[in-house]
């Protein structure tokens, strides 16, 4: 694989784990907590790719930039846990 695809597969693997979140809990601040990180991170991830298009076009830096504001919005909500198969989403 090339150098510049490597970079493109990063980029989108940084994309699909910023926007991969646990499934909240039935409770109501649960569900509000989920919507409000998933907009949060959709939003950060809208702006590297924007960023990224008109300034650099360099994917890594992107990938960099999303994995970055991803790990400053971290789940806080309680993950909804399925009983029947254990606790997995």
């Amino acid at each position: 694989m090339s150098e510049r695809t490597e970079a493109h597969v990063a980029l989108l693997d940084a994309i699909v784990a910023a926007l991969d979140l646990p499934l909240p809990s039935i409770a109501a601040a649960d569900e509000r907590d989920y919507y409000r990180l998933l907009e949060r991170r959709a939003l950060a991830v809208r702006i590297a790719l924007e960023a990224n298009r008109v300034v650099s076009r360099d994917p890594r830096l992107a990938a960099d930039m999303i994995r970055t504001r991803t790990a400053e919005e971290p789940v806080t909500y309680t993950p909804f846990k399925d009983e029947r198969d254990g606790g997995a989403r």
